[in-house]
């Protein structure tokens, strides 16, 4: 066993697919197929649901990958410290939240820049999803919201707050100039599903003001959300982070009272950060100062 193996197990259990996973470790399918079977040969037990495509790991696949990622983390620490100045490369997986999505874009490139070697992959995943991808360690690191229950125990940098704000289509309804949160009742409702996180904070801000709404239209997706606002099918309440985003819109955006939520960097505590985690926050902590 060595440790071409494990990451060749990790990147097939990140990937999904045989030949994503030969990509991103720059070697061929065959390459990475044989070695994940001499490893499954070595260890005495299928590691892989195999069919005519990749079908998951079976359980003990799910253990040794565990086991996988920790040997990595670990490795990848000690030729940190054993050459703290070698170059940086390889791929760190980083997830976002939606109305985050313009801050991770733009610190992008300028890791890119500092670290030319290190390869960025980027999704934009729910609250519940980005804890998931943590916990397994899919994901390196992730923008999201601090005081959500679903990121209790992560370690976190505090980065920007976002406000909630009534939004609505200018050529379709008239906001008041400052609103309340009374004022929703005023209006036709478009609201996200009441699994997703802004609509989890929307409903606190309601029962706070004693209020209860009945929307109109509720989807799970921002983009559709940001159609029927356009079409004038409602007006809605969102971060006024994530409506800056949709500048071509043409949206009147009223900030309502009330406190903001924390927005910030998350990463697995108790574990070694490796050398892509290390160089990401080093670079983001360079844009803040």
């Amino acid at each position: 066993m060595d440790h071409r193996q494990l990451a060749f197990l990790c990147a097939l259990a990140r990937e999904r697919h045989f030949g994503r996973a030969a990509a991103a470790c720059h070697v061929t399918q065959p390459t990475l197929s044989a070695r994940i079977k001499q490893l499954e040969e070595e260890l005495g037990t299928p590691l892989i649901r195999r069919g005519r495509r990749f079908e998951g790991l079976t359980t003990e696949g799910e253990r040794v990958l565990k086991h996988a990622r920790l040997i990595l983390d670990e490795f990848d620490a000690l030729r940190s410290e054993l050459d703290g100045d070698a170059p940086v490369f390889g791929r760190l997986s980083v997830g976002s939240v939606p109305s985050a999505l313009d801050e991770a874009t733009a610190f992008v490139p300028q890791l890119r820049r500092t670290h030319p070697g290190l390869a960025v992959t980027l999704r934009e995943l729910a609250t519940g999803a980005l804890a998931q991808g943590l916990e397994t360690g899919d994901l390196d690191l992730a923008l999201g919201y601090l005081d959500s229950p679903a990121m209790a125990g992560f370690a976190h940098r505090p980065l920007y707050q976002e406000y909630p704000a009534l939004v609505a289509s200018r050529e379709h309804f008239e906001l008041p100039r400052d609103p309340d949160w009374s004022d929703l009742t005023r209006f036709p409702l478009c609201l996200l599903t009441p699994e997703m996180q802004q609509r989890r904070l929307l409903d606190a801000h309601l029962l706070d003001s004693g209020l209860a709404v009945a929307p109109l239209v509720e989807t799970d997706s921002i983009a559709t959300l940001g159609e029927l606002l356009r079409n004038g099918v409602g007006v809605t309440v969102l971060s006024d982070r994530l409506v800056s985003q949709w500048s071509a819109l043409d949206l009147d955006v009223r900030r309502l009272p009330g406190g903001g939520a924390r927005m910030g960097l998350l990463w697995r505590a108790g574990h070694p950060r490796n050398r892509h985690l290390e160089a990401a926050l080093a670079v983001w902590r360079g844009n803040e100062g």
